[in-house]
């Protein structure tokens, strides 16, 4: 058992010991005294009443007997104490008769030994009862009777030292039977202790080894998480830079073949206009066929020129490095109003902000592949394209009345190539249903990503 233990276990000890001693020593004590005091006082009590009663019937015979003698003798009766005495004697009464006095203050004497003993008595021990002696209804004497308490109080005595042992045997075994309990209890409670700080210890051992373990733990998560975060940024640039070399090579690309094939095919559609020009001096039956041969293949570079002129725009929006996002965007939603017949309102506020060219890029396309599919599958009549720039990030909203999110989203491509850009630039991107039919289109895009 350690000290921690030991010094709970002897602290809860002496609480319940003097807790328990505290609360037993009253009903000791009153125990003790009730059955010390209760009997030894109703034997008093009762042998004072018998006294009492004994000492009444004493006077009231000596009462008797004097009645007797003042009726057969009236007037001789009060000065024959002698005889008086005699007469008392011989009814056996003459132990307890203290006096006898006369009404007309004439007082009978008493026979010398007993009046000798009874001044001998402390008169506190003394039990007296006094009876009036009647001759014609006329009281003419008064009889007093003395009974003596010695023996009953020497009986009560030594009645209240045989309960005061009784009560001291009988309070010890109160307080010692629960103090005895409370003991073993004790001894229970220390072992119960010792058990818990010994639980404690190791609850605190295995705790520390936790935390420890935990920290460790933690340690290498918060490690893998940083190292996760920064792969994460880095991924986030290089797939800015992967989106931005893409751009920028679609580009080139869109440059070269705008520089080569256009400039070529522009050149063939001259050369044939001019062979065209000299056609006319040809025979006459070759003109028409040499006609309709150039007219042709003028046709046939026109397409090919508005084909590549398409390809171009497709591959890199050169657009905004021209006039810019806003009005690259403002171009778009009028060529589209112009082409599909759809109308298509604009609010566009980038303020003074100036997002990086992977931003712009991605809002640009947003808005393109959102109109595309509205003209494609949405079958709305009206588009609406909103483009904010606040302080950290740039808001696209497209919203159209069209059939819904499954005629907008058609195979899902397009929805996942915008989901893919938004959030490769760490933007969030969302497409949800609006009440009356439509869909509505929404992504957030920081400023300056990664």
């Amino acid at each position: 058992m350690s000290r921690a233990a030991e010094a709970a276990s002897t602290a809860m000890r002496v609480r319940l010991r003097d807790y328990l001693a505290a609360q037993l020593r009253p009903l000791v004590v009153v125990l003790a005294a009730i059955v010390t005091v209760t009997a030894p006082t109703a034997f008093y009590v009762l042998g004072m009443r018998a006294l009492t009663v004994q000492a009444q019937v004493a006077s009231r015979q000596v009462s008797d007997v004097i009645r007797s003698d003042a009726e057969r003798r009236p007037a001789m009766w009060k000065y024959d104490a002698v005889k008086l005495i005699e007469h008392i004697r011989s009814y056996e009464l003459q132990e307890s008769v203290a006096r006898v006095e006369v009404v007309d203050d004439l007082e009978v004497p008493i026979d010398p030994r007993y009046a000798e003993a009874l001044a001998e008595l402390d008169r506190t021990r003394l039990l007296w009862q006094v009876s009036d002696v009647v001759v014609n209804n006329t009281v003419v004497a008064r009889v007093w009777v003395a009974m003596s308490t010695l023996e009953l109080r020497r009986q009560a005595w030594l009645l209240l030292a045989a309960f005061g042992g009784l009560a001291l045997l009988l309070a010890g075994l109160v307080y010692w039977l629960p103090m005895r309990a409370v003991g073993r209890a004790e001894d229970e409670i220390g072992a119960l202790l010792a058990r818990l700080e010994a639980s404690k210890s190791e609850l605190a051992a295995l705790n520390a080894g936790l935390e420890r373990l935990v920290e460790a733990r933690s340690s290498a998560l918060s490690s893998a998480l940083a190292e996760v975060q920064e792969k994460e940024h880095r991924l986030r640039e290089i797939s800015a830079g992967a989106v931005e070399l893409q751009e920028e090579q679609q580009r080139a690309i869109a440059r070269d073949l705008h520089d080569s094939a256009g400039q070529t095919l522009t050149a063939i559609r001259i050369n044939l206009q001019l062979v065209g020009n000299l056609l006319e001096q040809a025979k006459p039956e070759q003109l028409e066929r040499v006609k309709q041969l150039a007219a042709r293949t003028t046709a046939l570079v026109d397409e090919t020129v508005e084909e590549i002129r398409r390809a171009v725009r497709s591959l890199g929006p050169a657009v905004i490095e021209d006039v810019g996002l806003a009005r690259a965007v403002e171009r778009m939603c009028e060529d589209v109003e112009h082409r599909a017949g759809v109308l298509v309102e604009y609010e566009i506020d980038l303020g003074d902000r100036k997002p990086v060219p992977a931003v712009e890029t991605t809002c640009y396309r947003i808005v393109q592949e959102a109109l595309t599919n509205v003209i494609r599958h949405a079958r709305a009549g009206q588009v609406k394209v909103e483009i904010r720039a606040g302080a950290d990030e740039i808001e696209v909203v497209v919203v159209d009345d069209g059939v819904g999110i499954g005629g907008t989203t058609g195979s899902g491509h397009g929805i996942a190539g915008m989901r893919e850009r938004v959030e490769l630039l760490g933007g969030r991107f969302e497409v949800v249903a609006e009440g009356d039919g439509g869909t509505r289109l929404c992504a957030s895009i920081p400023l300056r990503p990664g």
